[in-house]
C-alpha cells in the first residue's frame, strides 16, 4: 500500500487485527481501493485512520479521513459504479468512479457488506466480512 501514500504526504495510523476467510488478492484490492479513496479526499499533512476489529462472527475494516460531511442524498449511491459526489472534488484524473463499487462487489462476493459514516469532520468507509 506504500505506493498509494508515496506522493500523498498523509499519515496513516493502523490499529487492530482480524482473521477473515477471503482471497488475499480480493482483500488487497478492497483495501487499496478504500485507502485510495481516503487519500484522494485528504489534504497533505493530515491523518487517515485504519481500524480493524473482530467479533465472534465478523471482522470490520474501516478507513476514516478528515473531510467535509457527505450530503445525505449521496450516501445510498456512493458504492454505485461511476457515481461521483462532485467530479471537481477529485484530485486524480485516474479516478473513474469504480473503486468503491469494486469494494462492494468483493464484500458481497464473500458474504459481507460495505458501510459509510459521515459527520463531525470525518468520513469513514469500510466493510464487514464474516469470520
Amino acid at each position: 500500500l506504500e505506493f498509494i501514500l508515496e506522493d500523498a504526504h498523509v499519515a496513516v495510523r493502523v490499529s487492530g487485527d482480524a482473521q477473515v476467510n477471503i482471497e488475499k488478492a480480493h482483500l488487497r484490492r478492497a483495501l487499496i481501493n478504500l485507502l485510495s479513496n481516503a487519500v484522494q479526499h485528504t489534504a497533505p499533512g493530515q491523518q487517515i485512520d485504519v481500524l480493524i476489529e473482530q467479533t465472534a462472527h465478523q471482522a470490520s475494516i474501516s478507513i476514516s479521513n478528515p473531510g467535509e460531511p457527505i450530503a445525505d442524498e449521496h450516501l445510498p449511491r456512493l458504492f454505485e459504479r461511476f457515481y461521483r459526489v462532485d467530479a471537481s472534488r477529485h484530485n486524480s484524473v485516474a479516478n473513474h468512479g469504480l473503486g468503491l463499487a469494486i469494494v462492494k462487489a468483493i464484500a458481497q462476493m464473500h458474504g459481507g457488506e460495505v458501510f459509510v459514516h459521515t459527520g463531525e469532520g470525518r468520513n469513514t468507509f469500510g466493510l464487514h466480512l464474516p469470520t
